[in-house]
């Protein structure tokens, strides 16, 4: 099970935190490359700290009211043959999520743009970078929404999903930040940040049930010195998830709660067209993961410009992503394109 990602885009010295990898070195592993390095400015290392659990009522722990742990049981990431012709909705062959990574700019400049046009919808795994309280994709609990947390509430009304990928994204990444390893995290710390992330996202609008994204393959290496497994959390909170491990999901026998994803990284548009193909041959969902979409690029801060400087990493050109959105529109008799969590519902209801 390979993990969302780590992440990557430098700002100054470090690179962000929210989704998963680093741009400065793009150590993608198994589908999502690795989280960014420091927090901008270095500060920081205070992060949302979990003290957000207890705001709102607390209902953040009790998200998708635990319904997670009973998603369609089985081992699902297997790549072997899916269900019978025509079981998704209108009798397509296929499903297709395309799910980001980290609350990038790109995604609401360059990406949705390009959904939207085909009217299709995606999935947004947001996060914080480390150490980056309200300046990020996921508002804190007491200040006023800026402009770049109403462009995300917009995307939500416009049909989109918004999920969840921790607040500081965690990673065992070299140039992740200190204190915000994987090895530095045990249970009731990332208990706290999980719950703080839900009640986040509840601010932009998002309500259970939820869905998940590992950061950094964190679904293989665990937490704390001894990679302690935490998916009993994901499952308390969240009713099904995106792991790190690399297949097409076989809706027959599939786990909601270990979703493999297939890694777009830096694949050509006729890579990206034939991994479609491959789903429409297997019958199953294809669960594609984007982080930056466009050309590499550093900021020296967190501005919110959409026409300015746009930290992206860990990217996919633009003509390949919109040659598969292309191929997408093009195949929709035999593809259903739907969010992450509207695929998962649907199986959950199988």
């Amino acid at each position: 099970m390979l993990a969302s990602g780590g992440r990557a885009a430098s700002i100054g010295s470090g690179t962000p935190g929210g989704g998963g990898e680093s741009a400065t070195a793009a150590q993608s592993t198994g589908g999502g490359g690795q989280s960014p390095g420091g927090a901008p400015g270095g500060s920081g290392s205070q992060a949302a700290g979990g003290s957000g659990s207890q705001a709102a009522g607390g209902s953040g722990s009790q998200a998708a009211g635990g319904m997670g742990s009973q998603a369609a049981g089985g081992m699902g990431s297997e790549a072997g043959g899916g269900g019978p012709a025509g079981s998704w909705p209108n009798g397509a062959l296929a499903a297709v999520s395309l799910t980001y990574d980290d609350g990038l700019d790109t995604h609401l400049a360059t990406v949705i743009p390009a959904l939207d046009a085909h009217g299709f919808k995606a999935t947004f795994f947001l996060s914080n970078f480390e150490g980056v309280d309200h300046q990020w994709a996921l508002p804190n609990l007491k200040d006023p929404l800026t402009p770049r947390h109403m462009a995300w509430q917009a995307v939500l009304r416009n049909g989109h999903e918004l999920a969840d990928h921790t607040v500081n994204h965690p990673c065992n990444s070299a140039s992740k930040a200190p204190n915000y390893h994987l090895t530095d995290y045990d249970m009731p710390r990332l208990s706290a940040e999980l719950d703080d992330s839900v009640l986040r996202l509840g601010r932009l609008g998002v309500v259970p049930p939820i869905t998940f994204a590992y950061p950094c393959s964190s679904d293989k290496i665990g937490i704390g010195p001894n990679g302690q497994d935490f998916s009993p959390l994901i499952a308390m909170r969240f009713f099904a998830a995106r792991t790190s491990d690399s297949s097409i999901a076989a809706p027959a026998n599939l786990d909601l709660l270990h979703v493999p994803l297939q890694d777009a990284g830096s694949k050509t548009g006729a890579q990206l067209r034939a991994m479609v193909d491959q789903a429409i041959a297997r019958k199953g969902w294809l669960v594609v993961l984007f982080h930056g979409v466009g050309a590499e690029t550093t900021c020296p801060g967190l501005d919110f410009n959409l026409k300015g400087c746009m930290i992206n990493y860990l990217t996919t050109d633009t003509a390949s992503h919109q040659a598969l959105v292309d191929y997408l529109a093009e195949k929709q008799a035999q593809v259903w394109v739907a969010p992450f969590g509207t695929v998962a519902k649907t199986l959950l209801k199988k």
